[in-house]
C-alpha cells in the first residue's frame, strides 16, 4: 500500500498548479496518509481514510473525466464514444442509427457512468455551433445556440462525420496501445491516433478538482501549418508561430479585438482573456433610413440572450425588495431608448445569425448606436484562456501554444513510427509468403502430387522445396484450383511493390529526417482535404464604451436631510422652497457646473464620487444617494462637496488634525469609494473651501481658545491621510471648527444664556492678538458660551466695527 500511496503522492505533487487559498495541498494530504501506510491493523483513522478517498476521486476526475489529452484532444468519454461508433461501423457513408444504440454500446462496454453524461457528450460532438469541426453527424434535434436542449436519445440518430477520420483512420494500424475496459471483457484505446492537433481545432472546457481548462477552437489550416513549422524547426518561438496561428477561430465567427501583445501574452502563458466582439454592418433603406445588423455573435452567446438583455434594459424591473428602479436602471433605460427604437431576430437557415437593430431616428450617430449596444450587452465579451491539459507525460499542466504543438508533434512522430513498424512487419510477412509461392510455382504439379499423395504434405513441402513452416502452411491453405492458376507475373509484380514499400518503411524507421518529411506530407494532405477559411476576424479595435456628452452649464445640486439628490439648471434660486418627500427636508445646496463631480465625505473619512450629470432632475423628489454609490459597512454621509477641480479644500477633524487638498484629488471611479481622511477614531468636521483671499486659518476649540496662523504652515496631501496638528488641545478639549479666513477677521459662533445663538466678531485689529504658529494653544475668546463654530468675516454682511462686539445675527452657515 505504501508504494501505491507514494506513487499517488508523486503524481499529485507533479499535477498541482496553484493550490486554493487556505486549502491543504494534495501532496501534504498524501504525506499525512503515508504515516498510516505501515500499520497492520484493520482500523484506519477517519483522516487517513478521507485523505485516500479524496485523492482517488481527485485523480479520477482530473485524468478520467474533466481534462483533455494533448495528444488527441479528447476527454475519456469522447474518446470512448468515437471508438464505439467506429466499432459499430458508423462511418460517414452509412445510414445513421439511433443515438440510444450508441449510448448503450458506450455504457455497456467502455464508460461506467450515467447515460445522460454519455449522450450529452455525444450531442456536443455533433453541434456545429459548439465544435469548430464536429466529429459526429447528427440527424434530428441536437439543440441550438439559443440554449434549446437536444431531443431525447430515442429520437435522434448519429454517425461519424468526415472529420472523425482524423482521429480514427489509423486506429487498427498498431499506432496506439489498447487496455482492458472497466470489467476486462473488451479492449479500448488509451489514445486515438490523431493526425492533426484536434485539441486546438475544437478546443475544450472542463472543471476538475483544483484545476479547470478552457481552450478555444482554432482554424485547421493554420494549426496544421504551425505543426509543420514545429516539425521543421523544433526551436521555433511562440511569436513566430503566431504569425501562422492568428488567434482563436470560433464556430460562429465574431471578431477578436484584443491587441497583438495581449494575444501573444495569452498564447505564451496559456492563461488570460481576449476581447471578442460581434461583427455587424449597416443596411441602407428607403428615404434615408438605415438599420444595424449583427451577422455573428461571440462564442457561447446567442441572439436570444442578447435580445433578453436588451429587453431587460428597455423594460427593467425593480430589484427584489425594492419599490422603484435603481438610478443605474433608469440611466441604462434612457441610454438605450435614446438611440434604439426596436429590435428583431431575422435569423434563418441562410443567415444563422441576423439580429436587426432599428435606430430611434435616421439622424442618430451610427457609431454611438453601435457602442451603446456593444457596451450594454454580451455582443462584446471576453474569451477566457486556460490551457490546462494532460501532457504527453500523463500529467496535467498549463501549457502555451508552443508546448502544445511540440508535444503533439512528439506524439505524432511516435504514432507514425509505430504505424510504420506495423506496416513493415506486415509487408515482410507478405513478402515471405510470396517468395514461398514463387518457389513452388516452378513445379506446381509436384506440389499437387505431394498434397494428394502424402500423409504429411507440410513436412514433405518443407523438405522438397526448402520452404519455411509459414510458407508451407500458406501453400496448404490455398485451394488446388487456385494453386494451379497462380500467375507468376502478378506474384513478381506484387513482390516488387512490397519490397519497395518495405524499403521505404525501413527508411522512415532509421532516418528521423525522412520520418519528419513523411509526417509533414501527411499533414499537408489533411490540410488540403479538410482545411477551410477562417471564420473569426482578428483585428484590433478599441473596446466599446459610452462617451456621454455632457453640456457644460451652471447647475445647482440639492441634497435633502435623508440623502435624496437632484440637480437643477442655473444658479441663484432658493432651494429651500422646493418640495421634499414626506418627512424629509432641505439639508444643503451647492452651485457648480454640470461637468463637475459631487463628492461625499463619510463619517469614517471615506470619499465617494457621483458625476453631477448623472443626478436626476429637480422636477422630482430626487434619488437616494445609495443608488449611486456603495457605502462600506458603518459608513453614512457626513458632508457633501462640489465644485471646480482646482478648488482648494481644507479637511479637519475634532482631534485638531487637518490638511489641504484639491477637489480633483478626491476623484474615485469605484462605487465603493476610497479611504481618504484617516481619522483614528476622531470625527470629521465640515470641509471648508480655501480661496486666494483667505491666507490665514482660524481654529476654535470647545473651551473657547482661538488660534490663527498662515495657510502655508499646513501641508497639502493630494492622496489624503491623517494630516498635521492644527492646534494643541487639552485632554477634555475638541476642535470645534477650523476655517480659512482673510485678514479682515472671523466670526465666533456660540450658544449663550437661554440657548440663544450669538456671534462675536474678531475684527482686523483684534485678530492680531490671536496670531501665532500652527500647533500652539492659542488664547481664550472673551465670551462665556458653548462654542459652536466659526464663520469667515464678510464686509458686506458683518458689523463694520473693528473691535470685538456681539452681533445679533443668528444664522449659522
Amino acid at each position: 500500500m505504501k508504494e501505491e500511496l507514494q506513487e499517488v503522492a508523486d503524481e499529485v505533487e507533479e499535477a498541482e498548479l496553484v493550490p486554493a487559498p487556505a486549502q491543504p495541498r494534495g501532496s501534504d494530504i498524501v504525506e499525512e496518509a503515508l504515516k498510516h501506510a505501515d500499520t497492520d491493523c484493520d482500523e484506519l483513522t477517519l483522516a487517513y481514510f478521507a485523505s485516500r478517498a479524496y485523492l482517488e476521486y481527485a485523480i479520477s476526475v482530473v485524468k478520467g473525466r474533466a481534462l483533455p489529452d494533448v495528444c488527441d484532444g479528447m476527454k475519456p468519454v469522447q474518446r470512448r464514444i468515437l471508438y464505439a461508433m467506429k466499432r459499430l461501423g458508423l462511418n460517414p457513408d452509412v445510414k445513421t442509427v439511433k443515438s440510444a444504440r450508441v449510448v448503450g454500446e458506450v455504457l455497456g462496454k467502455y464508460h461506467p457512468h450515467g447515460d445522460s453524461a454519455a449522450y450529452d457528450a455525444m450531442v456536443r460532438l455533433a453541434q456545429d455551433f459548439t465544435m469548430r469541426y464536429p466529429l459526429v453527424q447528427g440527424q434530428g434535434n441536437f439543440g441550438s445556440a439559443d440554449g434549446d436542449g437536444a431531443a431525447a436519445m430515442r429520437y435522434t440518430e448519429v454517425r461519424l462525420s468526415k472529420y472523425a477520420d482524423l482521429l480514427l483512420g489509423e486506429l487498427d494500424k498498431g499506432t496506439v496501445k489498447f487496455i482492458p475496459n472497466y470489467d476486462g471483457t473488451h479492449k479500448e484505446p488509451v489514445l486515438l491516433p490523431a493526425r492533426l492537433p484536434v485539441l486546438l481545432l475544437n478546443g475544450s472546457s472542463g472543471i476538475a478538482v483544483g484545476m479547470a481548462t478552457e481552450i478555444p477552437s482554432h482554424n485547421l489550416t493554420e494549426v496544421g501549418e504551425a505543426a509543420i513549422e514545429v516539425i521543421r524547426n523544433p526551436e521555433i518561438t511562440t511569436d513566430e508561430l503566431l504569425e501562422i496561428v492568428k488567434g482563436p477561430d470560433f464556430p460562429g465567427g465574431a471578431q477578436v479585438i484584443s491587441s497583438a501583445s495581449d494575444i501573444k501574452n495569452v498564447y505564451r502563458s496559456g492563461y488570460g482573456n481576449l476581447q471578442v466582439r460581434a461583427t455587424y454592418h449597416f443596411e441602407e433603406l428607403s428615404r434615408g433610413q438605415w438599420q444595424l445588423v449583427f451577422d455573428s455573435v461571440p462564442y457561447k452567446v446567442s441572439v436570444m440572450k442578447v435580445m433578453s438583455e436588451l429587453e431587460a434594459l428597455t423594460n427593467p424591473k425593480a430589484p427584489q425588495g425594492k419599490k422603484s428602479l435603481t438610478a443605474k436602471q433608469q440611466q441604462d433605460k434612457q441610454l438605450i431608448m435614446n438611440v434604439m427604437s426596436g429590435m428583431r431576430d431575422e435569423s434563418s437557415a441562410e443567415a444563422p445569425v441576423r439580429l436587426v437593430i432599428d435606430p430611434k431616428s435616421k439622424s442618430i450617430d451610427r457609431e454611438e448606436l453601435v457602442s451603446t449596444i456593444l457596451s450594454k450587452t454580451s455582443l462584446e465579451t471576453s474569451c477566457k484562456f486556460n490551457l490546462v491539459v494532460i501532457g504527453i507525460d500523463g500529467k496535467p499542466r498549463q501549457k502555451g501554444l508552443k508546448d502544445i504543438l511540440s508535444e503533439w508533434v512528439s506524439f505524432r512522430l511516435r504514432t507514425v513510427r509505430a504505424r510504420s513498424q506495423t506496416s513493415l512487419n506486415e509487408a515482410e510477412a507478405r513478402i515471405h509468403t510470396l517468395e514461398g509461392r514463387l518457389i513452388v510455382l516452378v513445379d506446381i504439379e509436384e506440389v499437387i502430387r505431394i498434397i494428394r499423395g502424402t500423409d504429411d504434405p507440410k513436412k514433405e513441402l518443407i523438405t522438397h522445396f526448402g520452404l519455411s513452416d509459414t510458407q508451407a502452411e500458406d501453400i496448404l491453405e490455398i485451394k488446388l484450383r487456385q494453386l494451379a492458376s497462380l500467375d507468376e507475373v502478378k506474384l513478381r509484380k506484387e513482390l516488387e511493390k512490397l519490397r519497395n514499400e518495405a524499403e521505404r518503411l525501413r527508411g522512415l524507421l532509421t532516418d528521423e529526417k525522412k520520418l519528419r518529411r513523411e509526417v509533414t506530407k501527411e499533414i499537408r494532405q489533411d490540410i488540403d482535404t479538410y482545411g477551410d477559411e477562417r471564420r473569426t476576424l482578428i483585428e484590433e479595435a478599441k473596446g466599446a464604451s459610452i462617451a456621454k456628452q455632457v453640456i457644460d452649464e451652471p447647475v445647482t445640486v440639492i441634497v435633502s436631510e435623508k440623502g435624496f439628490l437632484r440637480s437643477r439648471q442655473g444658479h441663484g434660486f432658493d432651494a429651500r422652497a422646493m418640495n421634499f418627500k414626506l418627512g424629509d427636508k432641505y439639508r444643503c445646496s451647492m452651485e457648480c457646473r454640470s461637468v463637475d463631480n459631487l463628492y461625499i465625505l463619510s463619517n469614517t473619512g471615506r470619499i465617494y464620487s457621483i458625476p453631477v450629470s448623472s443626478l436626476p432632475s429637480a422636477r422630482g423628489e430626487g434619488t437616494h444617494v445609495s443608488a449611486f454609490v456603495q457605502f462600506q459597512d458603518g459608513d453614512v454621509p457626513f458632508d457633501y462637496i462640489c465644485g471646480a477641480p482646482d478648488t482648494v479644500l481644507l479637511f479637519t477633524s475634532d482631534a485638531a488634525m487637518g490638511f489641504f487638498c484639491k477637489m480633483s484629488d478626491l476623484a474615485v471611479r469605484q462605487r465603493g469609494g476610497k479611504s481618504f481622511f484617516i481619522l483614528d477614531g476622531a470625527k470629521p468636521l465640515p470641509v471648508q473651501v480655501s480661496t486666494p483671499l483667505t491666507g490665514w486659518i482660524a481654529a476654535l476649540s470647545s473651551s473657547g481658545r482661538l488660534v490663527v496662523f498662515t495657510t502655508d504652515e499646513l501641508r497639502a496631501l493630494s492622496s489624503g491621510g491623517k494630516g498635521t496638528t492644527i492646534m494643541a488641545l487639552q485632554d477634555d478639549e475638541k476642535l470645534v471648527a477650523a476655517v480659512p479666513i482673510s485678514p479682515n477677521g472671523v466670526v465666533v459662533v456660540g450658544k449663550g444664556r437661554g440657548g440663544k445663538i450669538q456671534e462675536l466678531l474678531v475684527g482686523p485689529r483684534s485678530i492680531e492678538d490671536y496670531r501665532t504658529r500652527r500647533g500652539r494653544k492659542g488664547r481664550f475668546v472673551e465670551a462665556k458660551w458653548e462654542f459652536l463654530g466659526l464663520k469667515p468675516y464678510k464686509l458686506e454682511t458683518a458689523n463694520k466695527g473693528d473691535d470685538s462686539e456681539e452681533v445679533e445675527e443668528s444664522t449659522i452657515i
